[in-house]
């Protein structure tokens, strides 16, 4: 199959996230399935375009983004950012002329983040649109946003994505939280969402873990450093276990943004604390086998991918109980799941899996590590998707003649 992805955000971009990361793992793996795929996506510099050839894979680099990234494009920092606004119709015309240039597609898949797809119609192929968060979804208590000024952005690409999701004829979601989210919110019938998860890649992680490791008082967070995503409550759950005794560590690994670099500067004269930034997947996979407990405390989450790539490392994962996260961990048997917001409580569960006897802490790592394996791995989930594009592929053309 010819397979094409629409995605605002890849692997190695200044925007990339949690999309970013499983659009990276999900074509390296298609691609050994020996398909062809075509990637088309936003350049960093959006003055520039540029198109990347390898094997199968071809990669085509728009310029002409609705963002911004500072340190790519600087000057009139303000001024650039309403792009959203005057370049969110010129930036998805150019996404529609390049599909429009492609040959022998046999399937297109977007997110419905962003709505670029909002030009998309009449193709003679399917196009399949993948949830992976609308811009719509409050993280803090798990539903829509209430509008405020500031989120007129918001406001304005999510009436898009609710517009093209309406029509869609083939949706997937990357857990069932956001499913029945999806369904509830933007009135989609619960049956016509079919859920996939997102797969973790086992051949880019080669980790070493040792019982010394558990044994360890270092804590780890992982993802972008946000209020929605926990990051304070888990400061003040470590702050907490410190004024206690205990001689923890923790490290934050991850894109900092306004909120983030606030909490670093708060943070500054704490030894105990440390910021890395936004790292490399090869650092990353030392970070991980060095820390005893991994903790995302998220408001909610749809998925959270870093949760499956700590499980895998064979850390004790905290994971929040809302969203996507209680679909990957089974509480005390691969992990633990807590209920957001709340920093005490937080702090006892943190204890409590430090204090555990090494033969516990041994046995959940296990147990994590194998259910990542047997039931998100790449080969467990990659054929689902193949098969699920040759099954739309199926019906599209099925119904085309039946018309």
């Amino acid at each position: 199959m010819h397979i094409v992805f629409v995605s605002r955000e890849y692997h190695n971009s200044k925007r990339g996230g949690g999309i970013a990361t499983y659009l990276h793992d999900l074509i390296s793996m298609i691609l050994d399935h020996g398909h062809q795929v075509t990637l088309i996506t936003a350049s960093d510099d959006t003055r520039t375009n540029s198109i990347e050839v390898e094997g199968n894979f071809t990669k085509i680099n728009l310029e002409g983004g609705d963002f911004i990234i500072p340190q790519v494009e600087p000057g009139m920092i303000t001024m650039k950012k309403f792009r959203i606004f005057f370049r969110f119709f010129s930036y998805r015309l150019k996404v529609l002329r390049e599909v429009l240039k492609l040959k022998n597609v046999d399937v297109l898949e977007v997110s419905e983040f962003g709505a670029e797809s909002v030009f998309f119609k009449n193709f003679d192929f399917p196009v399949v649109y993948r949830l992976q968060t609308s811009s719509l979804l409050d993280r803090n208590n798990g539903g829509v946003f209430k509008f405020r000024p500031k989120l007129i952005p918001n406001f304005f690409t999510g009436y898009f994505e609710k517009r093209v999701l309406s029509s869609a004829d083939y949706l997937t979601s990357c857990s069932y939280s956001l499913k029945d989210w999806t369904s509830k919110y933007f009135n989609i019938p619960a049956d016509k969402i079919n859920v996939l998860y997102n797969p973790i890649n086992l051949k880019k992680w080669q980790f070493q873990r040792t019982e010394e490791s558990l044994a360890s008082t270092k804590i780890l967070f992982v993802g972008t450093v946000s209020y929605e995503k926990g990051v304070g409550e888990l400061v003040e759950a470590c702050k907490i276990l410190k004024s206690k005794g205990i001689d923890l560590t923790l490290t934050i690994a991850g894109k900092l943004g306004g909120y983030g670099k606030n909490l670093q500067q708060e943070l500054k004269d704490e030894k105990w604390c440390e910021f890395l930034g936004h790292i490399t997947k090869k650092e990353l996979n030392t970070i991980y086998e060095s820390h005893s407990i991994a903790v995302f405390p998220s408001h909610w989450e749809a998925l959270g991918l870093v949760t499956l790539e700590a499980m895998f490392s064979g850390a004790l994962v905290i994971g929040s109980a809302e969203g996507g996260m209680s679909e990957l961990i089974d509480d005390q048997e691969t992990g633990f799941l807590i209920q957001p917001k709340d920093a005490v409580t937080l702090s006892h569960l943190i204890e409590k899996v430090l204090n555990l006897p090494l033969p516990e802490k041994s046995r959940i790592s296990k147990n994590a590590v194998q259910q990542v394996i047997e039931s998100f791995s790449d080969k467990k989930i990659v054929p689902q998707f193949i098969s699920y594009y040759q099954q739309v592929v199926d019906d599209y053309h099925a119904n085309s003649k039946a018309k």
